[in-house]
C-alpha cells in the first residue's frame, strides 16, 4: 500500500489506516498527528496519494475504497504518524486515479499559481488552522453605520505608487487599513480571493497575453486563499488570517465575493462554513444555482453572517434579524441618467435614493468593477476597451455617462470645473441617500481605467491603483471623508424604523417629503430635473431636533428652490453646496426661504429647532404663489 522513493527516507513520511471519518470530504487535518482522506471519484477503480518535497516525489500512499459498502469509487483512510502535520509543512501532494493527476476541490492550499500569471504545475499543501486570533476585538457593523467599499486585493495596492512593502498582497491591503479607516468606510467588499485560474480566459479574446484578473472563472479551488496575492505563498491562508484579524482590530468587518460555477449545494455550504469558522469572514456575495436562503437562516454557522444579492423575495426576509442585503443596481441606471440631466429620471430617482425595505437592507452603488469608474463616468461618453483585444466589442454599450464637453483628458477649465462640480453631485447622491453605500475603490480620489468598461482581462496600471492620485485629486478625497463624516453624524441615518413619507405622529409634516422647486408640490413632469427632499426634525429624534433639506438641480439652467416653511425662523444653513467653487449668486435669498441653485449642482441645507408653524398656516402659505409668499415674508 505505501512506497518509499526517497532514498534518504529510512521510514515513510506517513503510514495509512482505516477507514476516515466520513463528515469531512477532502484532505482535512484532524490534528497534529492525524489527516483524513475522503475522495469521491467517479469510475475510479483505484486512487494513489503522491507526496512531493522540492519539486520531487518521495512517498506514494495507496488509499483503499469502500468495496465493502459497495461503494468503489469513494476513497477513504486516514494518515498518522508523530508530528505528522508539522513534518508536511513543506510537502505538496496530488492524487492519481487511473493514472490521471488530479487535486481535490476542496483543497486549501494551492501550489504552482505562487507568480500570478505565471503558470506552474497545480497541486495541493497541507494546512494547520492554528492561529491567533487573540486582540481581533471582531463586532458587526450595524446595517444603518455600514459604508462598504469594494476593491480587488492585488489591484489595491499592486502599482509602485501604493509605495507598500509587500504590493499586491494581503500583506501590502493591511500596510494600507488606517488610511481606509481614516477615508470612513468599514466594510470591505473584496472581489474572488480564491485560487481561481487567471488563464481561464474568454476564447474571444485575440490577445493571447490576456489573463483573468477579476477573478470570475469557470474552475477553482474555492477552499484556498490565493497563493500569487501572499506575500508568503507557501502559507496563504495565514497571511489572509492576519489580514482578517487586522480588518477587524480597526473596527471594519470584510464581505467576500464568492463566484460558483457548477458546484453541488453541500459544496458550496461546507465552502462558506469554512471562511466562517476558519477565517472569520463577516459575510458573502454568493452566486451560485443552488444557494438557498431559507436552509441559511437554519445553519448554526452561516445563520450569523451576511449575504448579499441582486433580489431576495419576501418570503425569505426577516425584520428581526436583517441578514440579507440586496445589491440595487437599478439605482445605478437611475442615478447616471438623473445626474446627466435625462428626461423623467425625478421620481425614480426619489424612490431609489431612499429606499428602505423591511426585513432585507438596500445597498445603492454607482460604480462598479464591471463598468466606469467615477471619473471615467464624467469623462467619456463611449466605452474605449481596445485593450482587451476584442476589438471594443466587449462591455456594455449602455453607461449612460457624460464627458462634460470632451471625450478623454483635457485641460479646458470649463470641461474641468463642470467634472468637478458632477463628480460631487454623484458623491452626494451615493453617500448620502438612505441604502448603504457601495464605493469603488480609487473612486475617491479620482482613479481611471481611460474608459475601458470591462477591465476583466487587465492586469497592468490601467487597473491598478495610482496612488499619486490621491494628491493631485485631493479636493474629492476630502469630499468623500466631508460626507462620510455626515452620514456618521447626521439623525435622518440613524433611525430605527423605516421612513414612512406620512405624518403619521401628527408632528406637523411627515418624517420624510419630496418636492419640486416649490415646496410640497411633488408634481413632476417629463421634462422636470429638479427634486427636494426634506427630513424633518422632530422624526428624527436628534436632540437638536434639526431638519435637513436636500435640493438637486440637475437642469442645465439655474433655478430657484422655495424651502418649506416648518419653522417661525424660516432660518435655514448651508452645509454642502456641489456648486460653491464656480458659484455667482448669494445661494439663499436675504429672507432664508429661497435657494438660488446653480446649473448641475446639489445643495443640503438645515434648519435648527423651533417651534413648528401651525398645520393650517403651513398650508394657506404654501397655496400662495411664490411671488405673493416672497412679498408677504
Amino acid at each position: 500500500m505505501e512506497r518509499i522513493l526517497s532514498e534518504k527516507s529510512e521510514k515513510p513520511i506517513t503510514k495509512v489506516s482505516g477507514m476516515a471519518y466520513l463528515k469531512h470530504m477532502g484532505v482535512t487535518v484532524l490534528d497534529d498527528d492525524n489527516i483524513s482522506v475522503n475522495i469521491f471519484r467517479p469510475g475510479a477503480s483505484s486512487l494513489r496519494l503522491n507526496l512531493y518535497k522540492d519539486g520531487r516525489l518521495v512517498q506514494q500512499v495507496g488509499i483503499p475504497s469502500l468495496k465493502e459498502v459497495s461503494m468503489d469509487d469513494f476513497f477513504s483512510a486516514r494518515l498518522y504518524g508523530e508530528d505528522l502535520i508539522e513534518k508536511l509543512d513543506e510537502y505538496s501532494y496530488d492524487f492519481v486515479a487511473d493514472g490521471e493527476h488530479f487535486v481535490n476541490t476542496s483543497a486549501e492550499i494551492i501550489t504552482g499559481r505562487e507568480t500570478f500569471g505565471k503558470k506552474g504545475k497545480i497541486r495541493a499543501r497541507f494546512v494547520n488552522h492554528e492561529f491567533d486570533w487573540d486582540s481581533e476585538k471582531r463586532q458587526i457593523i450595524s446595517p444603518e453605520d455600514m459604508v462598504i467599499y469594494e476593491t480587488h486585493v492585488r489591484g489595491f495596492t499592486k502599482h509602485k505608487s501604493s509605495k507598500v512593502e509587500h504590493p499586491g498582497t494581503f500583506k501590502g491591503m493591511i500596510e494600507k487599513l488606517p488610511y481606509l479607516k481614516k477615508l470612513g468606510v468599514n466594510t470591505l467588499f473584496l472581489l474572488p480571493i480564491y485560487d481561481f485560474d487567471e488563464f481561464d480566459i474568454r476564447e474571444s479574446s485575440e490577445d493571447k497575453k490576456r489573463v483573468n484578473y477579476w477573478g470570475y472563472t469557470g474552475e477553482a479551488f474555492y477552499f484556498a486563499p490565493k497563493a500569487s496575492y501572499s506575500s508568503d505563498p507557501l502559507h496563504p491562508g495565514r497571511e489572509f488570517k492576519e489580514l482578517i484579524k487586522e480588518i477587524h482590530k480597526q473596527g471594519m468587518n470584510v464581505i467576500l465575493d464568492m463566484f460558483f460555477m457548477k458546484k453541488a449545494p453541500d459544496y458550496v455550504l461546507d465552502c462558506l462554513r469554512h471562511y466562517v469558522v476558519n477565517y472569520h469572514i463577516d459575510g458573502f456575495r454568493v452566486m451560485s444555482d443552488y444557494f438557498n436562503v431559507k436552509i441559511v437562516r437554519d445553519d448554526p454557522i452561516l445563520s450569523h453572517v451576511r449575504f448579499f444579492g441582486y433580489s431576495w423575495e419576501d418570503s425569505v426576509a426577516d425584520a428581526k434579524k436583517p441578514m440579507l442585503f440586496e445589491m440595487n443596481d437599478g439605482f445605478k441606471e437611475i442615478a447616471r441618467r438623473f445626474v446627466k440631466s435625462d428626461e423623467g429620471q425625478v421620481e425614480s430617482f426619489y424612490r431609489a435614493f431612499r429606499a428602505q425595505r423591511t426585513g432585507v437592507v438596500k445597498v445603492n452603488y454607482i460604480t462598479a468593477h464591471d463598468g466606469f469608474t467615477m471619473r471615467d463616468l464624467i469623462s467619456y461618453d463611449i466605452k474605449h476597451n481596445e485593450a482587451n483585444g476584442e476589438r471594443n466589442r466587449d462591455g456594455t454599450d449602455y453607461n449612460y455617462s457624460w464627458n462634460c464637453g470632451f471625450e478623454g483628458p483635457t485641460r479646458r477649465k470649463s470641461v474641468l470645473n463642470m467634472r468637478k462640480k458632477q463628480e460631487k453631485n454623484i458623491l452626494v447622491m451615493l453617500l448620502l441617500g438612505l441604502p448603504v453605500p457601495m464605493l469603488l475603490m480609487g473612486d475617491e480620489f479620482g482613479n481611471t481605467q481611460k474608459g475601458n468598461n470591462n477591465a476583466y482581462c487587465i492586469d497592468n496600471p490601467t487597473t491598478w491603483l495610482d496612488w499619486s492620485l490621491l494628491e493631485k485629486n485631493k479636493e474629492t478625497y476630502d469630499c468623500v471623508r466631508f460626507l462620510l463624516k455626515l452620514r456618521r453624524e447626521l439623525p435622518m441615518f440613524h433611525r430605527e424604523d423605516n421612513y414612512s413619507g406620512f405624518d403619521h405622529k401628527g408632528l406637523g409634516a411627515p418624517d420624510i417629503s419630496n418636492h419640486a422647486k416649490e415646496p410640497w408640490n411633488n408634481s413632476y413632469p417629463y421634462y422636470c430635473r429638479e427634486l427636494g427632499i426634506l427630513y424633518y426634525g422632530p422624526y428624527l429624534g436628534g436632540k437638536d431636533g434639526k431638519s435637513y433639506y436636500i435640493a438637486f438641480n440637475m437642469h442645465w439652467e439655474a433655478h430657484e428652490f422655495y424651502l418649506p416653511d416648518i419653522t417661525k425662523s424660516k432660518k435655514w444653513n448651508v452645509i454642502l453646496d456641489t456648486a460653491a467653487h464656480i458659484r455667482k449668486t448669494p445661494g439663499l435669498n436675504e429672507n432664508g426661504t429661497a435657494f438660488k441653485m446653480e446649473a448641475r449642482s446639489v445643495v443640503l441645507l438645515e434648519c435648527p429647532e423651533d417651534k413648528p408653524v401651525p398645520k393650517k398656516a403651513r398650508k394657506a402659505s404654501d397655496k400662495a404663489s411664490p411671488k405673493k409668499r416672497l412679498a408677504k415674508r
